[in-house]
């Protein structure tokens, strides 16, 4: 009935005199930021009725300036109007689908893998609610009378200056404002660093957002210099991997598996059938455990990163991408450490090569090759949900593997798509053999661990393959996240509200399983103690008889005094968790951990190149 109303008064000639038409125009402007305000907080639920006084207050000054801006710019009510609801409805809409897709919503970080979200864009199910059509609504209601009101100029050029300094020292001084972050912090205004959602709900869409723009660049870290990673650096050296015995340097294959996890690391899961069978059987010569990652549902890249890196994405400006943000220039990697010892080395992701940038960004991190979905026999490629299967990703290693031109030891980095996000709608070639026989019962979560079952089912694929060749070969698997799945379904997981999850239940959400397995002999160990992917490459190394850089040296004893971290917060050697916003007095050893990692990263210039790399100094 609404939107039959707005279309008759699209429809319908208005004849305002023009005295009431200035009046009216001028009311619509002073009216539209408060609508704006609802209609931009409607699209997801958030209740302004419950936001706090000086949020409140912040927001609607906001999206004052922003209409005043646009007011100056076009120097006409209704283009101002139109043009600043059609911007703010456009980016609540986004923002909405994003926390459909992963769960949190959007943050300054993520223009730069805008790219890569419209590449998947078109796996998932978007589907509009109830809140939401009554946002679209309110959109083009308000659109439609400004475009009715057919107004004069708004300043002549002298008032327009006037009003230009008006809102440039209102616009500097809101900005300030929100960069007082104790003040802020004391009236419960704040960035909830690991809980993103909660903070928008909070907050508010649009202050959340201009909060989160202060922690977007690189900053160099209080105290640094490079002389202190200098005296840091001359502690650690050159050593060797465990496993004398080897006597050759083994290929390397390293599986980061999209979304790849056991659910039940939260709560348990009955379940028709297990999930995981041959994993969960594995024991000789294998190494398994579970490890926090810095992301969830979604941000695969920073995954990679760390373990390619040792570097934890704690260290970088809050919810940041090294990849799309940071990785600019050549950065030390396990690539180029391997490549120091003779290693051919080759990164595949059975996707599009610019997903993540990593087209760019590979070669930086010392890869010689780069497999994209181009390299793919497509007759030979099995599909599900539109993805490249585990199987016929496991399928393409092993033909790199097998038509190597060189004598070179092989490390294969590869990436795999097939469990990516998008769990609401079934397929018809992809039969489903998880039932979940207890009050978690959802169909995109049933979906989904059928998913890790077709994946448990190749990893042994693979793994047989390997058993039978000749040359020694380590192969590493770990998840990069954990699903977005329904809240519903992870309050049913926890038992509990998500906004009550304290940070030891919260970073259950951010751990993935890893294991390690070589066709050698390696000491077994299972249910290793937590860990994190920025030690993982560093145990892989252990492995071998391969050379490992002083950095990797540091990494073991710093996993000593702190056994996981990730951008949420740590674990401390005696098993406590601690939240990033929680910590007080830094620990010495995470202050020299982000000198390191900044002289790696962004100080190139003057980076210690002898302490990230296996060459003798």
């Amino acid at each position: 009935a609404i939107a039959v109303g707005l279309i008759v008064l699209l429809l319908v000639q208005l004849n305002i005199p023009e005295k009431w038409n200035k009046w009216l125009t001028w009311a619509l402007f002073i009216v539209n930021p408060w609508l704006a305000f609802y209609m931009v907080e409607k699209v997801f639920y958030n209740p302004i009725s419950v936001m706090g006084i000086l949020s409140y207050a912040l927001n609607v000054i906001w999206f004052y300036i922003i209409f005043a801006i646009l007011l100056l710019i076009f120097n006409r009510v209704k283009y101002a109007v139109i043009v600043g609801n059609l911007l703010l409805y456009g980016c609540a809409v986004g923002n909405y689908f994003v926390m459909q897709f992963r769960g949190t919503p959007i943050t300054p970080a993520d223009i730069w893998a805008l790219g890569t979200a419209m590449d998947v864009a078109d796996h998932y199910t978007l589907s509009y609610d109830k809140a939401a059509i009554v946002a679209t609504i309110i959109c083009l209601g308000l659109c439609i009378i400004a475009w009715k009101l057919d107004t004069i100029k708004a300043f002549r050029w002298k008032h327009r200056l006037a009003a230009l300094a008006v809102v440039v020292v209102a616009t500097l001084g809101q900005s300030f404002f929100c960069t007082r972050v104790n003040f802020l912090e004391a009236h419960n205004v704040k960035v909830e660093f690991f809980n993103q959602k909660k903070g928008y709900k909070r907050n508010g869409f649009v202050l959340s957002f201009l909060l989160n723009v202060q922690y977007l660049l690189g900053t160099e870290p209080e105290g640094y210099s490079v002389d202190k990673v200098k005296d840091i650096a001359k502690n650690y050296e050159v050593t060797t991997g465990q496993n004398k015995n080897l006597k050759q340097k083994p290929n390397v294959v390293v599986i980061m598996n999209e979304t790849f996890s056991d659910l039940n690391v939260v709560n348990k899961i009955k379940t028709n059938k297990e999930v995981m069978p041959y994993i969960n059987s594995m024991k000789e010569n294998t190494i398994k455990g579970d490890m926090l990652v810095s992301v969830f549902g979604g941000g695969t890249s920073n995954s990679e990163y760390e373990f390619l890196t040792g570097n934890s994405v704690s260290s970088l400006p809050l919810n940041g991408n090294a990849y799309t943000q940071f990785v600019k220039h050549e950065v030390p990697s396990l690539a180029t450490q391997l490549k120091e010892q003779g290693y051919d080395t080759t990164a595949f992701h059975p996707y599009k090569p610019n997903a993540w940038n990593r087209q760019s960004v590979y070669p930086l991190l010392g890869f010689d090759n780069f497999l994209d979905e181009s390299s793919l026999d497509e007759s030979k490629v099995r599909r599900i949900r539109g993805w490249v299967s585990d199987e016929s990703d496991y399928d393409k290693i092993i033909e790199t593997f097998e038509n190597r031109k060189s004598d070179n030891p092989l490390f294969m980095f590869n990436v795999t798509i097939q469990n990516h996000g998008g769990y609401l709608l079934p397929d018809d070639n992809f039969k489903q053999e998880i039932t979940i026989e207890d009050e978690k019962k959802t169909e995109p979560a049933e979906r989904y661990l059928s998913l890790i079952h077709e994946s448990d089912r190749a990893f042994k694929k693979l793994i047989d393959y390997f058993k039978e060749q000749k040359e020694p070969t380590i192969v590493v698997m770990f998840g990069d996240h954990q699903p977005k799945l329904e809240d519903e379904f992870y309050e049913l997981l926890y038992g509990k509200d998500l906004n009550s999850l304290n940070i030891k239940e919260m970073q259950k959400k951010f751990t993935v399983p890893f294991v390690i397995w070589a066709n050698y002999d390696i000491k077994e160990q299972e249910n290793v103690k937590l860990t994190s992917a920025n030690y993982l490459s560093t145990l892989m190394l252990k492995q071998t008889n391969l050379k490992m850089t002083p950095y990797n040296q540091y990494l073991e004893e710093l996993e000593k005094q702190i056994p996981a971290i990730n951008a949420n917060g740590y674990v401390t050697k005696d098993g406590k968790n601690v939240a990033t916003q929680d910590e007080e007095d830094k620990d010495k050893w995470l202050t020299n951990y982000q000198y390191l990692q900044y002289n790696s990263l962004l100080d190139y210039k003057h980076r210690v190149d002898s302490f990230f790399s296996v060459k003798e100094k």
